[in-house]
């Protein structure tokens, strides 16, 4: 009996296309096959998860298409089996809207603490220190590249400021050190919306960690902001701090 490349045989899989058609391109926009399917429902759980496996090694090629290569990286570290926590370049999480967007939230949350530290300076040369963190969670949408690469992930911003009373000025000097972390790992009975596609269910990828060796995995960035600001109260001794 003739057998495909994963030894599945000519009486459950007739042609090798077969398995790649079985999700279709979902970054492409394209459904899978029902005739995909029909087979893919006929397998034991192993012929399962090394069809499942060749339709994440086809979803990565489409991903790099695309030029979703964080995207890609990500997954192959997980299909890999890799483990260990994968490092993030900061450079490419602030260039994703999302992860902005919750950064520029907790400054503004530090800024508006800043300004009730900084009414209590009465005097010239007093000073104040305001040390405090934030977390916010950063949720990718589905048109962009971080919700294939990481989906949901917490940043967590951590400030060390010194607000000094000067000549009624106000003086605002510090950092802020920002820490981007993530799990990539699947739930079962869990599923993510794919553009194009539909509800993907987590139970195929965890059918791929139990027999391809396949390892969830830490995904971790962070990075630094300093500041030296200069604020004037306004009117009625007013305090309007903006660190953006």
């Amino acid at each position: 009996m003739n057998t495909d490349k994963f030894g599945f045989g000519e009486n459950k899989v007739s042609k090798s296309s077969a398995y790649t058609k079985l999700f279709g391109d979902p970054f492409w926009g394209e459904a899978g096959s029902l005739d995909a399917r029909s087979i893919y429902l006929q397998l034991n759980e192993r012929e399962k998860a090394l069809m499942l496996k060749a339709n994440y090694i086809k979803m990565i090629a489409k991903s790099r298409e695309r030029n979703y290569n964080m995207a890609a990286d990500n997954l192959q570290w997980w299909l890999d089996g890799t483990g260990f926590t994968k490092n993030i370049d900061f450079n490419w999480l602030r260039k994703q809207r999302e992860v902005i967007a919750a950064e520029d939230l907790n400054i503004e949350r530090f800024g508006e603490e800043l300004e009730k530290y900084g009414k209590t300076l009465k005097k010239e040369g007093d000073i104040a220190k305001y040390d405090d963190h934030f977390e916010h969670q950063v949720k990718a949408g589905v048109f962009g590249e971080l919700y294939y690469a990481s989906g949901d992930s917490t940043l967590s911003s951590h400030c060390y400021f010194k607000i000094t009373k000067k000549n009624n000025k106000f003086i605002v000097t510090g950092i802020i050190k920002h820490f981007w972390s993530d799990r990539y790992d699947w739930h079962k009975g869990a599923s993510a919306y794919i553009y194009g596609f539909g509800n993907y269910g987590d139970s195929d990828a965890l059918l791929v960690e139990k027999y391809c060796g396949s390892q969830p995995y830490e995904m971790k960035s962070q990075w630094q902001q300093s500041f030296n600001k200069t604020f004037e109260s306004g009117f009625l001794g007013s305090l309007s701090i903006n660190l953006k």
